[in-house]
């Protein structure tokens, strides 16, 4: 049950209830109680009251009792004590709390002087059933050294051997030596007992109902000195200006009601104590200036102790200064780019004529104070990025007073154009009409931006072509000799456009014609060479462009077998008479214009060897069957050598040599002939030997005549 405020600050009353049966040992179940209850000493003025039990029933309710929600309360509030009967609930209910409230107002409409408190007991149910008494320990009091301020109490530890629970424990409270039953079995003392210098004594005894234990008796304690305390301080006037004096003025409250002696007062100036104004309640102007800062603080002294120092809040001296103004501008404005730098330009104006003693600058990005820059007037452009909003604060210091903070307008940074590092034109080196003119360049942005749609010229002759616009590359068809150009690349990032480079000019120089392409062979007498060898004429045919349209000479030279043969120097053939099979020839063709640009290639034969030709005949011829006869290849020919060796197969077998003999029988019969140059090449000839029937002889008969041998006979053929 908690207190009331309405009606005072503090509780100040001990109500008391009576009539349960605490000795007894608790409550009995359905057994009914007379009740009576007050609120302690009384003062005048109204009365009222709440009680309220957390089991049982009430009934026989005294005069001015109403019952209300199961709670009893006043129904008038002329009295000051009550009555009512009290029913105990079932049996196995158990313990059973009574919360008590008493109100006596004073009827003076404020909530000063009112007196009220609060009281609560627990009654337990009947049924104990130990035989050893409790034991109370460990009693002190609450705090050790009381003021009125702390309060008093007592505390201790119950305990009991057989496990009953406490229940009817006594307190009992002596003042000066005097007993104060009014407060008998109270843990604190009502505040208003209290006074300093006081000795309080207490007694408790511990009770299970059954029996009680022994009484522990404090000894007595003095109620100390509660130490004093200045309130509600205040310095006027509260908006001091230079001119004005200071006064301090502070609330003293002592709870023991002792008046006020040596509290210390102290005055401070800018933090530090000006020590001549030791306990003034007041400072004169001649102390103050514009910008002081003062402060006061207080110690109470009641005569016995000092209260906790108190202090005033700070003033601060005023002026009658004009406060000045500002102005405040970014440039560049409206067209800032991450290479610029952006300036604040700060104005200052001042009506009184003081000069401007301070100046107090602020930054923003984006919404966002950046605190690198305080107080510069200049943010350097690597700080800044494209797309970024930038605003300056400001505000000016005459040295009394700041003037208000002023804006700037936003300042956008806008896109840096991007910056051609270097160009160049390709090749490098000389340029011929054979070349493709191709620009490269490379640009940065300190945007961070890629090159895109970037402007290329080209300049011929001094003269912008827009034909080619934008061309990176510029073919060698669109080229003339003694032509001079250039180009100009002007950077792009999408957004705009750098300053533009361009390189210098460049003249189209006389081309060499191309190098010659070659066709070398022998000159069989078509529109086309074969394949060279030493029958025929090894002729160089060549063909060769000048880019310049001029007319081109062709010069040869020749070398056979790797060596030069400087009497072929100029001719574009070489005669057969020269040639052998196996010769390795090369020709050097050179392609000259009128200017003397040339250009040159080579090409390289082997001359090639002709194959023999295989053929053979018989002697005699016809052959004749069953005798010996010969196989003739020496009409075997090569056309560009000789033949070197013969292979023949007769019937399956081989043979070799130029000329053979052989006896075959009548008959078809297989030849093959293989004849074999001197340069490895070789001929096969096949073809079949027919021979008719053999010739006979008989009757064979022989003469001599001398050295003559005469032979005669008769011949038949099969």
């Amino acid at each position: 049950m908690s207190g009331c405020s309405c009606h005072s600050n503090s509780a100040t009353l001990s109500p008391s209830l009576s009539g349960l049966p605490w000795g007894a040992g608790g409550y009995t179940a359905g057994s009914t109680y007379s009740l009576m209850w007050d609120g302690g000493p009384h003062v005048s003025g109204d009365g009222g009251f709440n009680l309220d039990a957390s089991a049982g029933s009430w009934s026989n309710l005294g005069s001015q009792v109403q019952l209300s929600s199961g709670e009893l309360t006043h129904s008038s509030d002329s009295l000051r004590s009550w009555s009512a009967d009290w029913t105990a609930p079932v049996a196995g209910t158990g313990d059973v709390t009574f919360n008590l409230a008493v109100l006596y107002a004073n009827g003076n409409g404020q909530n000063s002087g009112d007196s009220w408190g609060t009281g609560t007991w627990t009654l337990s149910e009947s049924g104990g059933s130990g035989s050893s008494p409790p034991l109370a320990s460990n009693v002190t009091y609450v705090p050790t050294n009381p003021t009125k301020s702390t309060g008093l109490g007592v505390s201790y530890d119950y305990s009991d051997s057989d496990g009953d629970s406490e229940q009817g424990t006594q307190i009992k409270w002596w003042r000066d030596g005097l007993r104060i039953s009014a407060i008998d079995d109270m843990t604190n003392v009502p505040n208003s007992w209290i006074a300093r210098g006081q000795e309080w004594q207490v007694e408790v005894t511990p009770s299970d109902v059954n029996e009680d234990g022994n009484p522990v008796l404090l000894s007595p304690v003095a109620i100390g000195n509660t130490i004093p305390v200045a309130r509600e301080l205040s310095l006027s006037p509260t908006d001091p200006l230079e001119n004005d004096d200071l006064d301090f003025d502070y609330d003293y409250y002592d709870l023991d009601g002792n008046p006020q002696q040596n509290t210390e007062i102290r005055w401070y100036l800018d933090g530090g104590r000006i020590a001549e104004l030791d306990d003034e309640t007041s400072v004169s102007s001649l102390w103050t200036r514009t910008g002081d800062e003062w402060q006061a603080s207080v110690k109470p002294h009641d005569g016995t102790d000092y209260g906790n120092t108190a202090w005033t809040a700070i003033v601060v001296i005023g002026s009658s200064n004009t406060q000045p103004s500002a102005t405040a501008y970014i440039t560049p404005s409206s067209n800032a780019v991450t290479s610029n730098s952006l300036q604040v330009i700060v104005g200052y104006s001042d009506s009184d004529g003081d000069p401007k003693v301070s100046t107090e600058i602020r930054w923003l990005r984006d919404g966002t104070q950046v605190s690198a820059y305080n107080d510069m007037t200049v943010v350097p452009p690597e700080a800044t990025t494209k797309g970024q909003e930038w605003v300056a604060e400001a505000r000016v210091f005459d040295g009394l007073m700041w003037s208000d903070w002023v804006t700037t307008d936003t300042v956008t940074i806008q896109n840096t154009p991007p910056v051609v590092n270097s160009i160049s034109m390709l090749p490098e080196g000389d340029l011929y009409t054979t070349a493709n003119l191709t620009v490269v360049w490379e640009q940065t942005d300190i945007d961070g931006d890629s090159e895109s749609d970037s402007q290329i010229r080209w300049w011929i002759n001094g003269n912008w072509v827009q034909d080619y616009d934008d061309m990176t590359t510029i073919p060698n068809s669109e080229t003339v000799r003694d032509q001079h150009w250039s180009v100009q690349v002007i950077p792009g990032d999408g957004e705009g456009f750098g300053t533009s480079m361009k390189t210098t000019s460049r003249a189209i120089l006389n081309a060499p014609p191309s190098p010659p392409e070659i066709s070398l062979g022998g000159d069989f007498g078509t529109t086309e060479l074969g394949v060279p060898d030493s029958l025929h004429d090894l002729v160089a045919e060549a063909t060769s462009q000048d880019p310049d349209q001029e007319t081109v000479l062709f010069d040869y030279q020749w070398s056979r077998n790797g060596f030069h043969v400087p009497d072929l120097d100029g001719q574009p053939s070489v005669s057969s008479d020269r040639l052998e099979p196996g010769q390795t020839w090369e020709v050097t063709v050179f392609a000259n214009d009128p200017w003397g640009l040339t250009s040159s290639a080579s090409e390289m034969v082997v001359i090639a060897n002709l194959p023999p030709v295989a053929d053979w005949s018989t002697s005699p011829d016809p052959a004749v069957p069953g005798s010996e006869f010969s196989l003739d290849a020496s009409g075997a020919q090569d056309p560009d050598g000789d033949v070197v060796a013969w292979f023949w197969i007769v019937n399956g077998v081989g043979l070799s040599g130029e000329t053979i003999d052989v006896i075959l029988p009548g008959g078809v019969h297989s030849v093959a002939l293989t004849v074999i140059d001197d340069m490895g090449a070789s001929d096969t000839h096949e073809s079949e030997l027919v021979l008719g029937p053999v010739n006979m002889v008989s009757d064979l008969t022989a003469t001599l005549d001398g050295t003559k041998v005469s032979l005669s006979w008769t011949g038949s053929s099969s």
